[in-house]
């Protein structure tokens, strides 16, 4: 009677009670797992027909050796207690085993079976790698942990702390730029009733607020760069502080104005008050700054925001160094145009160009100390060689009847002794630098030893001739020794 229930494998007669698997296509097949898994056939039942497996519930998965006689049906509760209560939880996965088994029995079989056993060697690794990935990028990338790291606190005493508002902890100000840029997005709240549109209006005012701190931190940069706030402070102006009480960066608003003003100034380049029209740069250049760098140093201080304060040294020191070669290329071009293709001959050129101002300046002062002259060979209006040409020159530049020139073209390239002489000759100023720059050019050539042909034009006559020679003379741009013949 006992073995009633018992199901029987059809091929091996085994015990297939606890499990066995049934065919679909063929009534009354039941095989064990052993014969099922050699493909044993049977009259019209294939290896390749369907099957079921009907599970009893007490086999054990884990074979003879395994300890308490686990069947599979409480190995099923067991993995979905853990599935449901969490590891550690052994109270509740016990009542949820069943009432024969023990919250010590379930720990220790899990432990030894799960983990210890080989299926836990199979599924868990020896070495468990960091779930946590590093998602940051190399610094000054979007993600950087250089664009969230604080800068350090500014050095200031607690008088200028407050002064400032500066909240050294925090490296903060009580009044920052655009201080209500906050109520963009302290209002927002996400819904899930949210239509997109709403969706994407709350995503353009946390863009928006995003951007203002963006410039908020860049003008702090700026004001670190630059060294504003010891500026402001007054720090690098001890020495100058009771004659400039503006600074050299301008107050902008009240000092309570925090970073926001500060950087204002440098950022802004209006409504600032500057000193001698330099830019708001803090280091102090070696060298002493003419007024044109002064006042292009001004001009030029709204774009010391956009670059650093290193680069904006080194564009002021190139563009001193563009100015100088540009003179040094006027200078060698006024070298060429007077017939100079050497360097030792500029040496020479620039001695006598010296030595014919001179006179020219000692001639004046002796003039003037005359109080006027007498004009010798003749009237004042005649005299023009000797001492007399100096005085009728000065007394005709003072009138200044240039009627007859002043409208024709290089008049305003003489100076007012050749304008006396070319109104005094008739001579028009474009014909009067022309034979000066050929009698000039022949003057140097025959000092140098080279044979100078005679290439004066047909208008001038021997004596307009003689009279420019002799003006040449008296007023040092030829030599003495000439022959004037």
């Amino acid at each position: 009677m006992a073995d009633l229930g018992k199901k029987y494998c059809v091929n091996c007669l085994a015990d297939v009670t606890n499990l066995r698997l049934r065919c679909t296509d063929c009534p009354d097949i039941e095989l064990c797992p052993e014969c099922f898994s050699a493909g044993a056939e049977i009259g019209n039942h294939r290896r390749w027909h369907g099957y079921q497996q009907v599970d009893g519930g007490r086999f054990s998965l884990w074979g003879a050796e395994a300890e308490g006689g686990w069947t599979s049906r409480e190995e099923q509760s067991l993995l979905d207690a853990i599935e449901q209560y969490g590891f550690g939880n052994w109270e509740d996965m016990a009542a949820h085993v069943g009432a024969n088994r023990t919250p010590q029995e379930v720990m220790e079989h899990y432990v030894a079976m799960y983990i210890h056993g080989n299926l836990g060697k199979a599924c868990i690794p020896d070495s468990i790698p960091n779930r946590v990935t590093d998602h940051t990028c190399p610094s000054g990338g979007p993600l950087s942990p250089s664009l969230t790291t604080p800068l350090p606190p500014l050095d200031i005493s607690l008088a200028e702390q407050q002064q400032l508002g500066y909240m050294p902890l925090r490296d903060d100000y009580e009044i920052e730029y655009d201080q209500d840029a906050e109520k963009l997005i302290s209002g927002l709240s996400v819904n899930y009733d949210d239509e997109d549109v709403e969706i994407e209006m709350k995503r353009a005012h946390v863009d928006m607020y995003v951007r203002k701190l963006r410039e908020r931190q860049r003008r702090k940069n700026i004001a670190r760069d630059y060294n504003l706030v010891p500026a402001f402070l007054g720090r690098d102006k001890k020495d100058t502080r009771e004659k400039d009480k503006a600074g050299p960066l301008g107050v902008v608003g009240a000092a309570a104005g925090g970073i926001g003003a500060v950087a204002g100034s440098a950022t802004a380049g209006t409504g600032s008050t500057t000193t001698a029209g330099t830019c708001p740069v803090p280091t102090t250049p070696k060298r002493k700054l003419t007024k044109e760098e002064k006042d292009q140093r001004s001009h030029l201080r709204g774009l010391c925001q956009f670059m650093a304060q290193r680069e904006v040294e080194e564009l002021f020191e190139n563009m001193h160094k563009e100015r100088t070669l540009r003179a040094k290329v006027r200078e060698l071009q006024r070298y060429r145009r007077n017939g100079i293709t050497r360097l030792d001959e500029s040496a020479e050129y620039e001695a006598a160009r010296h030595k014919r101002e001179k006179r020219k300046e000692n001639k004046s002062v002796v003039i003037s100390k005359r109080g006027g002259c007498v004009g010798l060979g003749g009237g004042g209006g005649s005299a023009v060689g000797g001492l007399g040409v100096g005085c009728v020159i000065k007394e005709e530049g003072k009138e200044g009847e240039f009627a007859a020139i002043e409208n024709l073209t290089g008049f305003e390239l003489l100076s007012d002794h050749e304008k006396v002489l070319c109104n005094s000759l008739n001579l028009s100023p474009a014909r009067y630098l022309t034979v000066k720059t050929i009698i000039i050019k022949d003057n140097l050539q025959k000092r140098q030893g080279i044979p100078a042909k005679s290439r004066l034009p047909g208008y001038l006559d021997k004596v307009l001739r003689k009279r420019i020679l002799t003006f040449l003379t008296e007023s040092g741009w030829i030599s003495r020794d000439r022959d004037n013949a």
